[in-house]
Parts: structure tokens; C-alpha cells; sequence
């Protein structure tokens, strides 16, 4: 029992660790919103700004890691205060005076409004109204003055704005929130080591210690999404999207393939030596040439000792050749490919009843909280109706890891807040005063919020729950109920959202989790399929763009089991015993994609008449069949998930005798590298059947997760 707990302990100090690590662009995140943050604080209460809270939850809202995501934010915002001023003046113009009217007509639009922000993305403009007619009821039963209450809306929507006008000031000030600089200077880090891994080779010493697969998992999430928001910024350039698409899949090919070389090489001769150094020196080059925003045109050209001499090492070859693809590829000639966009409103929103299900338990919990906030005739504890809308999110395991995060958040807020006024509030008499005791608290909720969204809204919600018990008077406040309200309030909030969604109508992820856990494993039977041309460029890029796209899917079928997790059913029993299950399925899916970097370059070295070691004819034709049947194995596994079936034990254990047969590999690597990815892909996990029927087992094993990226 004590080595359990023992072991749970570290996992969760490692967890906590790795989430608080920095890691590039966190530091100037955190520092943009605690600088915005004091500007706001400054602002507010040397004018006196009523609601000074609201400037710094807009402030965290609004500025993202980069400025045009910023910029979006900043629009959303300000279109939804205008239109929440304006429904509820015209609600409270016709229904001040009657109160039953008023919340059966707040509670219609309420509906509505949640309707709308669950079909479309462009829905969400209507939260900020929605939880404004929700929120204001508290106020319109606490006074008799209707011109009273329109002011402090008034008031309340200023606060915001000039939150958000802050925000997008800093994040526009700043150059590093760039989109297009952020992707160049992470793809200057990925490339920088992917370079001294090479360097120390060809110095013959020994190079720096590999990468996870969960690493390599980051940063290949973290490159593609700076990369997405770089072709938002240059929207009216198609040539430059494709070639910046072309750069991220050859800076991740890159990446990963110099992650799979030998740490040392002893036996290098001084020929690879040189090759490798002059590889090293494109690598730079191509770095060079995306930070200057010029074509990649290689300076190099290796002699026939020297291309002999890197058919040795597979992972220099296939490097060698990536950087030629790049060289070669022609952005005109590529049609442009752009996603077809999904429509404003979906077809089925007439006839889905999930849309419907959702917006009547969002309204049942708003209106859930307005009654216990009317019984108890508890004013501090408003935050109970705001907590509905700010936990009202698709999906059963997303709402639930929201409101868990908004509690601890709550707590961690309110017991700093708690600190502050016992040990530092009876000493400060001046604005500068205030700052000191309250910028250490927001910096720490801005790292959180910088952090990655396992604990971002940690932060958000930390920091506002500590502004919302220090700036609720502009003056020093010694009243501790202010915070045992707040905290009351939130908690009443999320225990009575958990009970709604977890009892009624609960919208289990499962279904999409798991066919994005099919599209995952399909995607690596295509992989594994794709033809090896040695002097074809156009083919290269085209396979280091399906290996970025195979670790795209992998990093959204670990978010989404993430979230999943955190549905009631998945916390123990039969679910609770296939988590381990899930686990082994996305690390068998990493494995996969660092052992067929090694076949695909193994595979392009083979197919060289100058290499050292020859590949005979029947090699390669053994090593085509056996990724053929690799590939099927994986085509029938995804099938079987999608449709719930049992799973292709059988056909596993076909692949892996198969495999077990081949003779030689230790002579021909590249049938030992296809022989370790065949007997990979025969490791995939199975699903218990035994207490449930084949349905719930195979709908388990897509939903249930316990990776180490989960909340301990």
C-alpha cells in the first residue's frame, strides 16, 4: 500500500513538474499578460473604474500566444459586449416590472443563445450575452433603480473593453507574439539540435541523448500549430503557405530522423565524417533560409566517395535527400489544397437532438443556481450563475475537466487571496503597495495560463478569484467573507453542473474519440504503404507530409483521451482496467512512427547501386511483402475499432510469425528495420471481453486513458 501511494506521489510531483517546466515562448507569454495585468489594475483603481475584476479576466481572455489569435479574440469580445448591451436594455425596458416575465423571457434567450454557441463556431459570440442575461438577474432583484442597473452594465462592458484593448496593445508591442516569427524560431530550435546531434558525429563524439516519442509528439504539435497560425497571418499568399507547409514537414522529418542516429560512430570513416559535416552545414542553411524568407538552395553537392559513404548511414541519406526535395519543390506547381470549410451551421441542426440536450442542461443549471442564489439571499455567492456558462462545453469529459479545473482554481485564488489579506493587507495604504502584493499571485496565474490546457484555465480562474476578493472596493478591504463567498458561490456552481451533466442526457466523447483513434491507425497503414523513390522529390515531401500528419492525428487522439478520461464511468471498473490498454495503443503509435523512419530510410539507401551493402533483389521483395502485410494488419485494426468488433488477435499473431521467420535481418538492415515495425504493429492491444459484451470493450479501449499527460 505505501509503495503505491509511493508511486502515485512521484508520478504526480514528475507531473506537476513537467507542467510548470518552461518551455520556448511560455516566459514572454506569462510577462505580456502580468504586464497588461498591471496596467489594468493601475488604471482601474486611480480612475476608479467600477468592476476593475472584469479588465483583468478580459485581459486573460483576450491576449492568446500569438496576435492574431489575439486580434480574433479582441473582435469576438467586443461584438459580444455590444450585443450584450443591447438585449439586455431591450429585456429590462420591457420587463423590469414584471419578474416572472422577466426570467421566463432571460431564460428563452438564455436557451437560445447556448443553442447557438453549440452548433457553430461562430455561436460562441453569443456566450458573453448569455451569461450576461444569466449573471444580471442577481442585480435586478438586489435593486428597485432600473437606470441604476443599465449603468453598472455600462460600466461592467467599459471594464472589459479597455481589458481587451490592453491586451491586444501588449501582445501587438511585442514582436515575439508574431506567428510568423514564433514558427521561425522554433523551427530554428528543432533544427539547431537535429544540427548538433550531426555535428557531434562527424567530431566523433558522443551525441546528446534521443528524444521521447512524447517529445517528439510536442514539438511536432507545437510546429504545426505555429505554422498554422503563420499561413492565418500571410491568408492572402498561397505560394508561401505551400512552401511554409513544404519547410514544416522537412524540419520535422528532420528532426526526428537525425533523433534515430547511433550515438556514436565508431567505426565512421573520415569520408562520412566530412559528409556529415557538410550536411550539418545545410541543416544551418535551411534554418538561415527560413528566418530570411528566402527559398532553400543547397550549396553542396556530395562527390561519389561521399554520396557512397552516406548510403552507409540510412538517416543521413534520407536527411540529404529531404533537404534536395526541399531545394526542388516548385510552389506554383502544387495546387493549392485549401480544407474545405465546414459550414456556418451544421445540416443536422434541426434534427440532432445532442444541440437541443445541451442548451436544456445549460438552462436547467442556470436556472438551478438563480434559484438556490434567491432561497439563500446570499449576495456574495453570484459567481453560482456564471459558473454555468463558463463550464458549458461539448462533450461529458470536456465539461467535467472544466469544472474541475475552475475549482481548483477557486481554491488556489481564494487561498492566496486569503494570505494577502492576512499578512499583507494591514500594510498597504498606496496603489504601488497593491501592486507588489498582488503581481506575484497574477504572474503565477499568467505561467499557468501560458502553460498547456491541462492547467491553463487554472490560471485564469486563480487570478480572477484573487482580483475578485482584492478589488471589489477601491480601498483595502479586510472583510475575509468576500473570499469564503466567492469560493462558495463556485463551488455551488460546479457541484450543481456535475450532477445535471453527469444525470441527464450525459454526451459521452467516445464515438468521435474513437473513430479519430481509427483515422490515426489508418494513417499509419498508409504510411507504412508509401512508395520509397530515391531521385523523386515531389514523393519525399509527399512522405514527410503524411508523417506530419500522422503525428498531428496521434497529439489529437491523446487531447481528446485526455478529456475523456474524465467522464464518471472511465474513473474505475471494467473502463478503469483497459486504461492501461489505451496507453499501449498510442505508445505502440509512436513506435511506429520512429521504426518506419528507420525502414523508409533504410529502404532509400537499399535502392542505391553505390551503397556498401547491397540489398539483394529478394531482400527487397521480402520487405515489401512484409510491409504490405504490416500495413493490412493495420487497415483491418482500425476497422475493428470503428466497428467495436473483437480484435484481430489472429491475424497479429500471423504477422508476428511471419515476422519471426524472415532469415538474415542481422545482415540486411533493412530487413531487421521492417521486421522490428511488423512486430511493432503485432504488439497493438487488445480489448477485454470478458465481463461486458465486444461493444464496450472496444469502446473502452478508444476512451480510456492514463498517459502521463492526464490530471494525477
Amino acid at each position: 500500500m505505501n509503495d503505491t501511494f509511493a508511486q502515485r506521489l512521484a508520478h504526480t510531483l514528475c507531473w506537476f513538474a513537467a507542467e510548470l517546466a518552461p518551455f520556448p515562448g511560455r516566459g514572454q507569454f506569462a510577462l505580456r499578460l502580468t504586464l497588461a495585468s498591471a496596467i489594468a489594475i493601475v488604471i482601474g483603481e486611480t480612475f476608479q473604474i467600477p468592476y476593475t475584476v472584469l479588465s483583468l479576466v478580459a485581459v486573460f481572455f483576450t491576449a492568446q500566444a500569438n496576435v492574431v489569435l489575439t486580434r480574433v479574440i479582441f473582435i469576438v469580445l467586443s461584438l459580444a459586449d455590444f450585443i450584450a448591451v443591447c438585449v439586455f436594455v431591450f429585456l429590462l425596458k420591457l420587463t423590469y416590472d414584471y419578474a416572472l416575465l422577466r426570467i421566463i423571457a432571460s431564460g428563452v434567450l438564455f436557451f437560445c443563445f447556448m443553442f447557438c454557441v453549440r452548433v457553430s463556431k461562430a455561436g460562441l459570440v453569443l456566450l458573453g450575452p448569455a451569461l450576461v442575461v444569466l449573471y444580471a438577474q442577481s442585480f435586478v432583484d438586489q435593486t428597485g433603480q432600473a437606470d441604476y442597473l443599465v449603468r453598472q452594465v455600462l460600466w461592467s462592458v467599459g471594464a472589459i473593453t479597455y481589458g481587451s484593448v490592453l491586451a491586444l496593445i501588449v501582445n501587438t508591442v511585442f514582436a515575439s507574439t508574431n506567428p510568423v516569427r514564433q514558427f521561425e524560431g522554433e523551427a530554428h530550435r528543432q533544427l539547431g539540435r537535429a544540427a548538433a546531434r550531426l555535428g557531434a558525429l562527424a567530431a566523433g563524439e558522443t551525441a546528446a541523448p534521443p528524444l521521447s516519442g512524447g517529445e517528439l509528439q510536442r514539438q511536432s504539435a507545437a510546429l504545426q500549430g505555429f505554422a498554422t497560425f503563420a499561413n492565418m497571418a500571410d491568408a492572402k499568399d498561397p505560394a508561401r503557405q505551400q512552401y511554409r507547409q513544404c519547410c514544416v514537414a522537412a524540419v520535422l522529418h528532420a528532426q526526428h530522423l537525425c533523433n534515430t542516429l547511433p550515438a556514436v560512430l565508431p567505426h565512421a570513416t573520415p569520408v562520412l565524417r566530412r559528409a556529415l559535416q557538410r550536411l550539418q552545414a545545410q541543416l544551418l542553411a535551411f534554418d538561415a533560409a527560413i528566418a530570411a524568407h528566402t527559398s532553400f538552395r543547397p550549396e553542396w553537392t556530395p562527390d561519389a566517395p561521399e554520396r557512397a559513404a552516406l548510403a552507409t548511414l540510412a538517416q543521413a541519406d534520407d536527411l540529404y535527400r529531404t533537404l534536395q526535395a526541399v531545394a526542388h519543390f516548385d510552389s506554383a506547381a502544387v495546387p493549392a489544397q485549401k480544407p474545405p470549410r465546414p459550414p456556418l451551421v451544421p445540416p443536422d441542426v434541426f434534427t440532432n437532438p445532442a444541440y437541443v440536450r445541451f442548451a436544456v442542461k445549460v438552462l436547467i443549471c442556470g436556472l438551478t443556481g438563480y434559484f438556490v442564489f434567491n432561497v439563500l439571499q446570499w449576495p456574495g455567492i453570484h459567481t453560482i450563475l456564471i459558473t454555468s456558462g463558463m463550464v458549458a462545453l461539448p462533450g461529458l469529459g470536456t465539461s467535467v475537466r472544466q469544472m474541475t479545473l475552475r475549482f481548483y482554481g477557486a481554491l488556489l485564488g481564494s487561498v492566496s487571496a486569503l494570505l494577502v489579506f492576512v499578512l499583507v493587507m494591514p500594510y498597504i495604504d498606496t496603489i504601488f503597495g497593491l501592486l507588489l502584493a498582488m503581481l506575484p499571485v497574477i504572474a503565477a496565474g499568467a505561467w499557468l495560463t501560458a502553460g498547456s490546457e491541462r492547467l491553463a484555465y487554472v490560471g485564469t480562474q486563480g487570478a480572477a478569484t484573487f482580483a475578485l476578493a482584492l478589488l471589489e472596493h477601491f480601498g483595502p478591504s479586510t472583510d475575509l467573507t468576500e473570499i469564503r463567498d466567492r469560493m462558495v458561490g463556485i463551488l455551488l456552481g460546479v457541484s450543481i453542473c456535475w450532477v445535471v451533466y453527469v444525470f441527464i442526457w450525459p454526451e459521452s466523447e467516445s464515438g468521435a474519440t474513437r473513430v479519430k483513434l481509427a483515422a490515426l491507425v489508418r494513417a499509419l497503414a498508409e504510411l507504412v504503404r508509401s512508395p520509397a523513390r530515391r531521385d523523386d522529390p515531389q514523393q519525399q515531401i509527399a512522405y514527410a507530409k503524411q508523417h506530419m500528419q500522422c503525428w498531428a492525428a496521434l497529439n489529437a487522439c491523446s487531447m481528446d483521451l485526455e478529456k475523456v478520461r474524465y467522464e464518471p464511468r472511465y474513473k474505475r471498473g471494467a473502463p478503469a482496467r483497459l486504461a492501461a490498454q489505451a496507453e499501449r495503443l498510442l505508445a505502440v503509435s509512436r513506435d511506429l512512427l520512429v521504426r518506419q523512419d528507420h525502414v523508409h530510410g533504410e529502404t532509400l539507401a537499399a535502392l542505391d547501386p553505390a551503397q556498401a551493402r547491397v540489398t539483394t533483389a529478394p531482400a527487397l521483395a521480402t520487405a515489401a511483402r512484409l510491409r504490405d502485410e504490416t500495413a493490412s494488419l493495420l487497415d483491418i485494426y482500425a476497422k475493428r475499432v470503428v466497428e467495436q468488433g473483437e480484435p484481430p488477435t489472429r491475424e497479429q499473431e500471423q504477422l508476428r510469425a511471419h515476422a519471426m521467420q524472415i532469415a538474415g535481418p542481422a545482415d540486411t538492415p533493412l530487413l531487421a528495420h521492417v521486421q522490428r515495425l511488423a512486430l511493432a504493429a503485432a504488439d497493438l492491444p487488445g480489448w477485454e471481453t470478458a465481463n461486458s459484451t465486444t461493444t464496450a470493450g472496444a469502446s473502452a479501449i478508444a476512451t480510456a486513458s492514463r498517459s502521463t499527460g492526464n490530471l494525477p
